[in-house]
């Protein structure tokens, strides 16, 4: 249970930490120049969550996976599950939203 909810709390601060990158790029000019490189321009949400899972030293997925061949797959793993917590993040923000107004 306290796995799903970190999950869902790091889509949340991927969501954020995407959106400043974004606003950063648009800021410098290199937003569209970023956007048009062949694999990070159409993936760049999974290359932040990945850089957000190494640089903060999180296993979500891996502890119950147990060790894997390297640590970089444990990073690689855990930033793709949290890019596929957004639609369950915004279902869960939306039954709340729901909720609120009944």
């Amino acid at each position: 249970m306290y796995t799903v909810a970190a999950l869902i709390v790091m889509a949340i601060a991927l969501g954020g930490v995407t959106t400043i990158l974004d606003s950063v790029l648009n800021l410098a000019g290199a937003s569209e120049a970023v956007r048009k490189l062949p694999l990070i321009g159409g993936h760049l949400d999974v290359a932040v969550a990945i850089g957000m899972v190494w640089l903060l030293d999180i296993h979500l997925v891996t502890q119950f996976t147990g060790d894997m061949r390297s640590d970089w797959i444990g990073w690689v793993v855990d930033g793709v599950v949290i890019v596929g917590m957004i639609p369950v993040k915004d279902a869960v923000v939306g039954a709340i939203a729901k909720g609120m107004r009944a």
